[in-house]
């Protein structure tokens, strides 16, 4: 057994190290493991059928980890862990984490690969800038859709007019308001106690989190918040507060990952092997009731390349095979909304996705980066895109045929991808409805993926 405070303690009281050094020590570990597993990223198989190739990569990860340990930032010590602490905290990970209150109660449980049960969708901009005027209109956007079983929030630019900054008393403003109009937005979709996952993005110290997630301002028992590793296989005190009051509190809690390929983690295979290992990090640094990833690309700033998508699918069968956790992931388009391009990352990255046993988180779009791109038809694509794979029973052979062919519908655009429309382009702000242009733009999409085989009827 090991208890959480024996982990502070080891954060405390572990080997120093220096912070330079411990980043060269990732990718010179990872480029080892690959070696010595043998693990070769073919660009062919986008969506590996390799069950023995998956194995490899979840013992390399987690030799890897067992190696490494975790960095404290505040102390500059070493948390490390052996095989039999790491295999009693996989033992006893959560089987079901449960979201929303009476009618809009979901439960989370576990996928396997090739599983018919479909997705659980967590639907939320992820964090994408907006106007504080049209904050809520875009987060309803994604609670009212019916595959919705969660939703979570946009980044308000401002707040009151006035700008958020972190450490200030405006960030503690900012983040109560930021639960207050999550709410707000749950009962303008006509769904009062959907869960919310992640209840605040509008604040970046854990003071300011904490207070506000208290039920006076609408967090309810069952909503959630993230806490997020530092990239790569690093932690800070900040994050492990937020472990130790959702330790005592009604919220769930899940581990958030963003290795980036192309940084200290190398190319694919040793960035795959890292990210399995972020997983044994939220086990036993956060005691994270379910994990989320969103590995990309330095360069790119997505995870819709080909690259990605094999790093997406073998490290989702690795665990899938290897552990019972709770696993999703976050697609990062390079398109924005209302464009074909969109419309057919977000489709390979939920093939990639759901075929290897995975959650969804849905979705980061135009990289994540340009303010106001983002919507809850982005949200859609992908449900209904997860649903239809789960249903349809596709297998990882017919998958990766499938995302070969959708693959070659964007790939050579993915440097010049267009940044799409902004939320008030592309939706009524009365009716919080899409536009016609994007329902056509949609159906048309819709036609030409069924032609290489996705069966939209089953959604």
């Amino acid at each position: 057994m090991i208890d959480f405070w024996e982990v502070v303690r080891r954060s405390e009281k572990g080997p120093f190290v220096k912070e330079d050094e411990f980043d060269r020590r990732v990718g010179r570990l990872a480029r080892q493991f690959v070696e010595k597993y043998a693990i070769r990223y073919d660009p062919e198989q986008v969506i590996p059928a390799d069950d023995d190739l998956a194995d490899r990569v979840y013992q390399a990860g987690l030799e890897l980890f067992l190696e490494l340990g975790i960095y404290c930032k505040d102390t500059g010590r070493l948390m490390k862990f052996n095989r039999d602490e790491v295999e009693w905290a996989l033992k006893h990970a959560p089987t079901a984490v449960t979201y929303g209150q009476g009618q809009d109660v979901r439960v989370m449980t576990r996928r396997k690969i090739e599983d018919s049960k479909p997705p659980f969708c967590l639907n939320t901009p992820v964090g994408c800038t907006v106007a504080e005027e049209r904050f809520v209109a875009m987060v309803q956007s994604y609670a009212q859709e019916p595959l919705s079983d969660t939703f979570s929030s946009a980044f308000s630019q401002t707040v009151q007019g006035r700008p958020i900054k972190s450490g200030t008393p405006q960030e503690v403003e900012a983040a109560i308001w930021n639960v207050v109009k999550l709410r707000e937005a749950a009962r303008a979709a006509g769904r009062p106690q959907i869960g919310i996952h992640n209840l605040v993005s509008n604040a970046e110290r854990t003071d300011a989190t904490l207070a506000a997630v208290q039920a006076e301002f609408g967090a309810q028992p069952n909503d959630g918040l993230a806490i997020a590793a530092i990239a790569e296989m690093k932690v800070d005190y900040e994050r492990m507060k937020k472990t130790v009051f959702l330790r005592h509190s009604p919220y769930s809690k899940y581990g958030l990952y963003g290795p980036l390929m192309g940084g200290y983690a190398g190319g694919p295979e040793s960035t795959a092997i890292v990210y399995v290992a972020h997983h044994f990090l939220g086990l036993l640094a956060f005691e994270a009731q379910w994990h989320d990833g969103f590995p990309l690309h330095l360069m790119q700033g997505c995870n819709s390349t080909r690259d990605l998508l094999w790093l997406i699918s073998i490290t989702a069968q690795a665990l899938s095979r290897n552990t019972h956790l709770l696993i999703g992931v976050s697609p990062f388009t390079a398109a924005g909304p209302s464009t074909e391009m969109v419309v057919y990352e977000i489709a390979a990255i939920v093939l990639a996705a759901t075929v290897s046993g995975l959650h969804l988180n849905l979705v980061a779009v135009a990289r994540n980066k340009h303010p106001e791109r983002s919507s809850g038809m982005e949200a859609r694509i992908g449900a209904e895109t997860g649903y239809l794979v789960a249903r349809q029973g596709i297998k990882r052979e017919q998958a990766n045929e499938l995302v070969i062919k959708i693959l070659a519908k964007y790939e050579a655009q993915i440097n010049d991808a267009p940044i799409g429309k902004r939320f008030d382009e592309c939706y009524d702000l009365k009716t919080v409805q899409p536009t016609q242009e994007y329902l056509d733009l949609y159906e048309g999409c819709k036609e030409k993926l069924s032609g290489l085989g996705l069966d939209y009827s089953l959604v």
